[in-house]
């Protein structure tokens, strides 16, 4: 037989036998209602939308299924919630069973110091430990005055870039460039 027949047959048989063979393991969770998925082609295809088109994609969608709508964008499934009052029932009447992340994989673990981060860590003693020292130590009101000089310097310097690269050229000037170079040196 020839190749470009065999694999995707062989392909199809072991994802087959694998869905036959796990299918009375998996837990069932009910998740609300959204368009269909196929798993690789639906996520090229969200991830292809600009943020202005994925905006109007997810009204309609609001419209279609209702206040709560799940989509797939990637491997894991992420929920929009258009209504206001069940947004605040769900983030703050029951926000500690929402408020936990999903363990990372091994590249993420490795990005985000094994979830030991504040943007990163699951619910628990861990975050709310950071979250403290953060507050208490970084974003305090003295900490935050310590670096009014720096900050000026930044504003500055951007302000300079800006109108130096305007009287330079007739072309649009792209900002995020410049935002990120006075970034760099907030972060330095």
């Amino acid at each position: 037989m020839e190749a470009w027949f065999i694999i995707p047959v062989t392909l199809c048989v072991c994802m087959l036998t694998r869905a036959i063979l796990f299918s009375h393991h998996k837990k069932t969770i009910t998740i609300p209602p959204g368009p269909p998925h196929i798993p690789i082609i639906s996520s090229i295809l969200w991830l292809r939308k600009s943020i202005s088109e994925l905006e109007a994609v997810v009204k309609t969608l609001h419209a279609k299924y209702g206040p709560i709508i799940t989509l797939r964008i990637g491997t894991e499934p992420t929920i929009f919630i258009a209504d206001h009052s069940l947004a605040h029932q769900a983030l703050i009447q029951h926000g500690s069973l929402f408020a936990n992340r999903p363990k990372a994989r091994a590249a993420l673990k490795i990005l985000s110091s094994n979830q030991h981060n504040i943007s990163s860590a699951s619910y628990g003693v861990t975050w709310r430990t950071l979250r403290r020292n953060l507050a208490s130590e970084m974003l305090h009101p003295s900490s935050v005055k310590s670096f009014s000089r720096t900050r000026k310097w930044v504003v500055h310097t951007l302000l300079t870039r800006l109108k130096s690269d305007s009287s330079q050229s007739n072309n649009p000037i792209k900002v995020i460039h410049h935002f990120q170079y006075a970034m760099f040196y907030l972060l330095v």
